[in-house]
């Protein structure tokens, strides 16, 4: 059964040749699709090979639990690709805004909050591939080459007509130096500006997601066309994620309450309760007695939780920094010497 050409039914609705696109694309002397040569014999395209970071989606829509306020901002997402053709063409918004040719979104919160499945679920409900590109694919040890695997990887999404994920974005969308004092400074603020380039000139759906949205440049933020924030879910939110990790064939006891468990347990992650249910389940398990008479009780989900949250505290201490100082520094003066110690030992 053919994809479903959502991307290129977005291209043309905010004006694009898409016939023209397709010709270049299939056209084996275009300069696009072959190597380019520098005359120091080095390539000026990247190498690496995006193949293995292209699937399809893991999850759908229903997969995605979060507050009704995310939900909504994503249901406005898929709104506009559903009517692309209203809001471009017969409103006439593709003639007042030429250059924002990319459906781009930018999804940030604390970690465990349900931005990596919801970029999955969204290109599952467009009937699209995603290409989830990690940052240490990009990153290279050489100046230059950085920038290179950036502008292969906006390529690769577009001939594979996929959406193209960034997770931990803010690695590559953060504010360029202002103070350029080495050659690594340079390659940062070169390859953030490939990034913007290629970001600026992208004419298809691009999906960032960081847990460090203050860190982006501002250049970046005023780009993206939807910003959503991913906050810890409510308790309604946390009563569906405690009930949608219970497998039908799990025994539970009677006395366990998802209700009393997000009612009690607050501040947590849809992350934090899928570990704490692993967790409660070994515990269930690895008890002395036979497994006809294992079951899974409220306090093994309470334990589990519990010390989840325990440990996420532990985590979040501040620690100690040292940051220098100029000028003198008065430092205080020394404790006075004991008498006791300066005499002399009595016999």
């Amino acid at each position: 059964m053919p994809r479903l050409d959502k991307v290129g039914a977005f291209r043309e609705s905010v004006g694009e040749d898409v016939s023209e696109y397709d010709q270049s694309n299939n056209s084996d002397s275009s300069p696009d699709n072959q190597q380019v040569i520098e005359d120091n014999g080095k390539s000026t395209q990247s190498t690496i090979d995006f193949s293995p970071y292209l699937r399809e989606p893991k999850y759908t829509l229903e997969d995605v639990i979060l507050p009704k306020t995310t939900r909504e901002q994503v249901s406005s997402i898929l709104a506009e690709l559903e009517h692309q053709d209203l809001i471009y063409q017969k409103w006439g918004m593709g003639e007042k805004h030429k250059l924002d040719r990319a459906l781009s979104i930018n999804f940030s919160g604390a970690p465990g909050t349900g931005k990596t499945i919801t970029a999955e679920a969204l290109a599952h409900a467009l009937k699209l591939q995603i290409v989830d590109v990690p940052y240490q694919l990009l990153e290279s040890k050489f100046v230059g080459e950085t920038p290179k695997n950036i502008a292969k990887a906006f390529e690769f999404a577009t001939d594979e007509n996929a959406v193209l994920f960034f997770d931990e974005a803010d690695s590559f969308l953060g504010k360029r130096l202002e103070s350029v004092t080495q050659s690594t400074d340079t390659a940062v603020n070169l390859t953030r500006s490939v990034m913007l380039k290629q970001f600026s000139e992208y004419k298809g759906i691009v999906v960032f997601a960081t847990n460090l949205v203050r860190n982006y440049d501002s250049a970046f933020i005023s780009r993206i066309r939807w910003k959503i924030q991913f906050d810890l879910p409510d308790e309604e939110a946390r009563v569906k994620i405690w009930q949608v990790q219970i497998p039908t064939k799990l025994p539970l006891c009677e006395s366990v309450s998802f209700a009393d468990l997000a009612k009690q347990f607050d501040a947590i992650s849809g992350r934090d309760i899928k570990n704490a249910v692993f967790q409660a389940v070994v515990s269930a398990a690895k008890e002395d007695r036979s497994n006809e008479d294992k079951k899974v009780t409220q306090s093994h989900f309470a334990e589990a939780i519990a010390g989840i949250i325990e440990a996420n505290k532990a985590s979040e201490k501040t620690e100690l920094t040292f940051k220098p100082v100029e000028g003198d520094v008065q430092l205080p003066n020394p404790p006075a010497p004991n008498d006791s110690t300066n005499s002399e030992p009595s016999e």
